[in-house]
């Protein structure tokens, strides 16, 4: 067997022991569900405690309970707000650590970044890392599709953990699936799930706070049928929301510009909700562009919600289709960062040079027109 041939049975290999619920790689860790005064570190292999240090100098020793397929997951509590937190994960000779800042007070203004499709290991997608780790966001919103073409290990190792390491390892990271990432072969339920842990019983949704913003992820396949228990869940949490902006996230649109096909029936179960619920942005990827509709209120006459995507992560480029209830459409690679603070939020579209592609600013006063008609017709799959 020559040394293609063994490196083509270990990589099968490596997808039957996934398959079978085996171990994943060691060495993969990220931090999620942050709070003013806690959070969750998730990291792969067999130590089984970490250490922590805030800006105190107190260290923090603790233990981690088992996940599925060697995940180990730690609930890091009693922390300060807005406050930076080192934590070290004894991994033998190569120690893993990670650092992350806690979230603010609800006044206190802040940018993330979200993204979306980024899974295919480009030297694209690794330079969008790089340029969104430069940006210093307070977290990242991954709009889904993190591995291709089924989210199995060797292609998040590839697609993901690799290029984004640096950033993972300073950035909270706050996921939705996408389509490829719910593959039956897929690990992202068990590696992810520790984002969602203990939301709810309504599916892998989940919600945060964070500064004046209140952030929804949900699972775009849940909001197929009327029936769906997320969608109550959804519009349960919309209206006890306490921030004074709303921002809905999942992978796939309801509204886009383009031709690409979406869950059958996701437009009808979630847009109303959605407008009725008074969200501000919708954040979403699939489609391999960027898109930034006009605010819309298809189903209430009161809604202004505007819908973002940002599928642009680094896949291969769909192209930019023009309509009339879309104010830009672009055709590259980017992410999306946002400011928001207590009276706007500003939104921009920066490409992997750091050139701003679009820019758009919601105030949170004042009367913004909207569109009740004419967007394009949905392309149920």
């Amino acid at each position: 067997m020559g040394p293609r041939s063994r490196g083509a049975a270990a990589v099968a290999m490596m997808l039957v022991a996934v398959a079978c619920g085996r171990r994943l790689p060691p060495g993969w860790a990220y931090v999620t569900r942050v709070t003013p005064t806690s959070a969750t570190v998730v990291w792969t292999g067999v130590t089984e405690a970490l250490e922590c240090r805030g800006p105190d100098g107190r260290r923090l020793q603790l233990s981690s309970t088992a996940g599925r397929r060697g995940i180990r997951i730690a609930a890091v509590a009693g922390l300060l707000p807005a406050s930076t937190y080192v934590c070290r994960i004894d991994a033998g000779a190569r120690p893993l650590r990670v650092r992350f800042t806690t979230a603010p007070t609800e006044s206190a203004a802040f940018t993330f970044a979200a993204v979306g499709d980024t899974g295919d290991g480009s030297a694209a997608a690794a330079s969008l890392a790089r340029r969104i780790l430069a940006g210093r966001p307070a977290f990242l919103v991954h709009l889904g599709d993190i591995g291709y073409p089924g989210g199995t290990a060797p292609q998040y190792a590839a697609e993901f953990f690799r290029p984004y390491r640096r950033l993972l390892r300073r950035v909270p990271l706050m996921p939705t699936p996408g389509n490829h990432d719910l593959r039956p072969r897929s690990v992202y339920r068990d590696l992810f799930s520790p984002a969602a842990d203990g939301e709810n019983s309504a599916g892998p949704h989940y919600s945060f706070d964070w500064g004046a913003a209140h952030l929804i992820s949900v699972s775009s396949p849940e909001f197929a049928r009327d029936a769906a228990p997320g969608a109550e869940w959804l519009g349960t949490n919309l209206a006890a929301a306490a921030r004074p902006w709303r921002i809905v996230f999942l992978h796939e649109p309801p509204y886009s510009a383009g031709t690409k096909f979406t869950v059958a029936g996701l437009r009808g179960v979630l847009e109303p909700i959605l407008e009725r619920g008074r969200t501000d942005v919708v954040l979403t990827g699939h489609v391999h562009n960027y898109e930034r509709s006009v605010p819309a209120c298809a189903y209430a006459a009161d809604a202004r919600t505007l819908h973002v995507i940002s599928g642009g992560g680094g896949a291969n480029l769909d192209p930019a289709a023009r309509q009339a209830n879309f104010a830009r459409v672009i055709s590259a690679t980017h992410y999306v960062r946002v400011r928001v603070a207590a009276d706007h939020l500003d939104i921009r579209a920066v490409d992997v040079s750091g050139h701003v592609l679009d820019h758009a600013r919601r105030e949170r006063t004042g009367d913004v027109a909207c569109v009740s008609s004419g967007w394009p017709p949905a392309r149920d799959r």
